[in-house]
């Protein structure tokens, strides 16, 4: 069973478990750009910036298209987008990782 999202640029395809996802060309690059950031949290503003390139779109229209994409993802059993309130949109790992950047803070007894 195969563990990553399997992405073919000649034919705008991602594809998971052997089964193609079946994108717009929206969601696709949506999508792209979250495989390719998918260590960290993605912002509204830099996704509108790296995928809406012509116009600005509606206030909700990266929440509308995570929506879709998570549906898809689910379907042929991957875990999805998770949603950092306030802050953005991470792909989620299929393996479990440590977290980036977090640091355990000592608790002192006063």
């Amino acid at each position: 069973m195969e563990t990553a999202l399997s992405l073919n640029k000649n034919l705008f395809e991602i594809e998971f478990n052997g089964k193609v996802l079946g994108l717009t060309p929206r969601e696709y690059d949506l999508l792209v750009v979250l495989i390719g950031e998918s260590h960290r949290v993605v912002g509204r503003v830099e996704l509108v910036r790296k995928v809406w390139t012509e116009g600005k779109p509606l206030s909700r229209v990266v929440d509308t298209y995570i929506c879709r994409l998570r549906s898809k993802l689910q379907r042929v059993g991957h875990p999805g987008i998770s949603a950092a309130r306030k802050r953005g949109y991470r792909l989620i790992s299929m393996t479990a990782e440590p977290a980036v950047g977090y640091q355990a803070a000592a608790l002192t007894a006063g």
